[in-house]
């Protein structure tokens, strides 16, 4: 393992330093194969920040000494394709996808090797690719970002969700400037930064990340036995004086208890930078918005949050992943989840914030979890549609049906090794540590097509010597959704407040469900539906539905 790794990082510094390129192999079309199963072991990428220059290294796993195709997702504009020691016997790029064909070797893994000039673009409305921004200082942040389905921006890649893999990074970047990439970082001198990830495997569309700014300065932020936060941040920057250190260690003894050490080692790195997003999760690596404190605060610590939810991911999204693209509720749902169960449990005030944030967001939304339109959503305005109803359906509803401790149960045996995980996963997860069904539940909440349908909740009350609440979903489908309500009775005097709750169960054969509440002793002017915003449902009169929010569509 040691000679192969020397020899990476000298093809890779020569791809990157210029060295004369080998001359292009001949194209021979008709030289094809059968196509070749592959797995991708391991990825070597080696990358200029200054020129954009890209070299690639992609280790298969193929059957030994067959002839055949392998076929890659890839830009068209890919050079200097190798079929291990030797030019392929064919390649050629056709929509998207890079055929490579020859013999495999008869032992040992076949190596591709190509080239690539990055183009300093990214798609629309999003980040992904390669960029530089100034910051407020007119210094500047360049990151490389990979996301779901577009790591073959930067040459040969499976973009599947579920792959994953091992991965090398050799930086080449200009005196002084400091680089971060995923795993272990390492400078070898003032120009080239080297990060290995050859331990814990992990997907594609978080670990294709470089990130570097001229005046970060590194600050110990943590340092615990659960493990080292350090900051990356210039001087003056917003976000250091924003995070509360202590949290943040209180929290990765929280989060190593229940779910083991950091996947990535025991080092985080958390940087600033001039990004679109809140936050973006990286194997030993977050990506934090260089102006967070100054946003509007949805949530009541918008920087700490966002620093909890990455955090989060380095289990939930990164060691263990997505199955599919449909897939990606569950991921986001688990971070927003835990970060706030965390501050439930210790920060109580901010939890309510959290709730409410999401109760607003759910109202609205224009997709169930698991959409099965025709044709399928943009899936921007899908995955930008799920923070508000994702944590709530898949976990804080089921709190209230199963338990806590259950939920907390079956998250642990969820993320309990690396992996590929579902929605199903998830479901199966729940199902086992709670012992109960939860087919009815998914089916009505998770899966579904046009705008949801969640429920209008209709109370009545008649009031002798006893209260009695009939509470009645009312809906456009007459669909009937598992779930529990909370209400909130209300009297004249403001010391005049009761919460009781009326259950559905898992498997409601009717619309309506009745309560009877001995007292309250006073007479009861109002029922509030779900005080605390733990449950998703329209809050509009009758079946008047609220208006449509405008999908963001490309």
């Amino acid at each position: 393992m040691r000679l192969l790794r020397r020899f990476a990082l000298l093809w890779s510094a020569l791809g990157v330093l210029g060295c004369e390129p080998v001359e292009p192999p001949v194209v021979t079309p008709d030289a094809g194969g059968a196509p070749l199963a592959y797995t991708v072991d391991r990825y070597d990428f080696a990358f200029d920040l200054t020129t954009r220059q890209a070299a690639s290294r992609l280790w298969l796993d193929v059957d030994a000494g067959a002839w055949g195709c392998v076929s890659l997702p890839a830009p068209a504009e890919v050079t200097d394709v190798r079929w291990g020691d030797l030019p392929p016997a064919s390649f050629r790029v056709t929509d998207g996808q890079l055929e490579v064909c020859g013999a495999t070797p008869l032992k040992g893994p076949l190596w591709l090797d190509s080239r690539l000039s990055v183009p300093e673009a990214t798609t629309p409305y999003t980040q992904v690719g390669f960029s530089r921004r100034l910051d407020a200082q007119g210094r500047p942040f360049t990151y490389l970002l990979g996301w779901l389905e577009s790591c073959a921006l930067f040459g040969p890649c499976d973009t599947a969700p579920g792959r994953l893999a091992h991965f090398t990074f050799d930086v080449t970047h200009a005196p002084g400037e400091v680089v971060l990439c995923p795993g272990s970082l390492s400078r070898r001198d003032e120009t080239h930064t080297r990060c290995e990830l050859l331990g814990t495997r992990a997907p594609t569309y978080s670990a294709f990340m470089i990130a570097s700014h001229p005046a970060w300065k590194r600050t110990r932020l943590v340092d615990t036995d659960a493990g080292r936060v350090e900051l990356y941040e210039p001087p003056g920057g917003l976000l250091g004086p924003e995070i509360d250190a202590a949290a943040v260690a209180d929290f990765l003894v929280w989060m190593t208890a229940r779910f083991g050490p950091l996947p990535y080692g025991p080092e985080l790195r958390v940087a600033s930078g001039r990004t679109d997003w809140l936050g973006m999760e990286h194997p030993a690596n977050i990506l934090l918005r260089d102006d967070l404190p100054l946003l509007p605060r949805a949530y009541a610590n918008m920087t700490l949050h966002t620093l909890m939810h990455e955090i989060v991911h380095q289990w939930a999204g990164d060691r263990t992943t997505l199955a599919n693209a449909e897939d990606y509720p569950w991921k986001e749902a688990v971070a927003e989840y835990l970060t706030y169960v965390f501050e439930d449990e210790h920060r109580s005030d901010e939890a309510a914030t959290t709730l409410a944030y999401w109760d607003r967001l759910a109202r609205t939304s224009s997709y169930y979890l698991r959409p099965r339109d025709t044709p399928a959503p943009p899936f921007l305005s899908f995955v930008n549609d799920i923070y508000g109803t994702g944590p709530m359906i898949l976990l804080v509803q089921l709190e209230s049906l199963l338990g806590r401790p259950q939920v907390l149960a079956g998250l642990q045996a969820f993320l309990a090794e690396p992996g590929v995980r579902s929605i199903e996963d998830l479901r199966h997860a729940l199902e086992t540590a709670s012992g109960r069904s939860l087919q009815r539940y998914f089916d009505t909440w998770v899966d579904g097509e046009g705008e949801p349908d969640w429920p209008y909740l209709q109370v009545e009350w008649s009031q002798e010597d006893a209260l009695t609440l009939t509470v009645t979903q009312r809906t456009q489908t007459g669909k009937v959704y598992p779930c529990e309500v909370e209400l909130e009775l209300q009297g004249a005097a403001p010391e005049e407040r009761r919460r009781v709750t009326v259950s559905y169960g898992l498997e409601p054969e009717s619309a309506t469900a009745r309560l009877t509440v001995e007292g309250p002793g006073w007479t009861v002017q109002q029922v509030v539906v779900d005080p605390r915003g733990r449950l998703v449902n329209r809050r509009s009169p009758g079946l008047v539905r609220e208006p449509a929010p405008h999908a963001w569509r490309l």
